[in-house]
């Protein structure tokens, strides 16, 4: 199972132009890696709430760990029309399936936007699959 954060790079003089605004993507969970002369040097990141499990978790990271429950919670139910395919879970609810995870991902990411969903695979371990510009967690 994979996090998606979408991470972002913004030099110093970005930041000093754009702070508010900055502030309120990482809010949304961006992370922003802040450069200076092209190296970084800082990240601003959302401010961390309790897990269940105790542990500092992003608003936005939270919201995923919602839709990965929920998909666990499905998946008995997706096994007899998704057994090895992946499937895309927003709001609790299945809003997406294809054997291609990067073509799923793809299609999901624009109908949803910079809505938080999860992408997994319906009975078996899914291998992590890398999508440029953002960090898998």
């Amino acid at each position: 199972m994979m996090a998606i954060i979408m991470t972002t790079q913004v030099g110093v003089r970005d930041l000093k132009l754009h702070a508010p605004r900055l502030v309120e993507r990482a809010a949304r969970g961006e992370r922003i890696t802040i450069t200076r002369y092209g190296r970084a040097r800082a990240l601003l990141v959302p401010a961390g709430e309790e897990s269940a499990e105790g542990e500092a978790v992003s608003g936005r990271a939270a919201v995923w760990n919602a839709e990965r429950r929920a998909f666990e919670r499905l998946e008995p139910e997706l096994a007899r029309k998704h057994r090895g395919r992946y499937v895309a879970v927003a709001g609790g609810r299945v809003v997406g399936s294809d054997v291609d995870p990067e073509a799923l991902y793809e299609r999901v990411w624009k109908k949803l936007g910079d809505r938080v969903f999860f992408l997994g695979r319906v009975g078996a371990p899914a291998p992590v699959v890398e999508m440029p510009g953002f960090e898998v967690e």
